[in-house]
C-alpha cells in the first residue's frame, strides 16, 4: 500500500494534532490538542463497526491515511480533515517513503 500510493491521489489537506494535558486550578488536568503541522494525505475507507457505550450506539468507520513520512507521529494523536476528526489507533511505518496512518472516525 505504502509504495502504490502515486503522489497526485494525496488530495486532502489534512492538519496532525498531538494531545497535551494541561494543569487546571482543581488539581487535575484538561486535555488539549497542539497543532503539528499540514500534510497531504490520501484518504482510503477501510470499513466500519459498532460500539455501544453508555446506552448509545456509535457506528465506528474505519480509515487508512497515507501521508508523506514524517518522524514522531503516534498512536493517541488525531487527524483533523474539515469538520471530520479521526482519531490515530495504528501507525504502520515501514521505512518507505510515506506512512500509512489506521484511523478511527466516531459519530453519534
Amino acid at each position: 500500500m505504502t509504495g502504490a500510493i502515486v503522489i497526485g491521489a494525496m488530495r486532502a489537506r489534512v492538519r496532525l494534532e498531538r494531545p497535551t494535558r494541561t494543569a487546571d486550578d482543581l488539581g487535575g488536568a484538561s486535555l488539549a490538542w497542539a497543532n503539528e503541522g499540514d500534510v497531504w494525505a490520501a484518504i482510503e475507507a477501510a470499513g466500519a463497526g459498532g460500539a455501544a457505550a453508555f446506552d448509545a450506539a456509535p457506528s465506528i468507520s474505519a480509515y487508512r491515511l497515507t501521508i508523506n513520512r514524517r518522524d514522531g507521529v503516534r498512536a493517541g494523536w488525531r487527524v483533523v480533515w474539515g469538520a471530520r476528526v479521526f482519531r490515530i489507533v495504528g501507525v504502520r511505518d515501514e521505512g518507505a517513503p510515506r506512512v500509512v496512518l489506521n484511523c478511527e472516525e466516531e459519530k453519534l
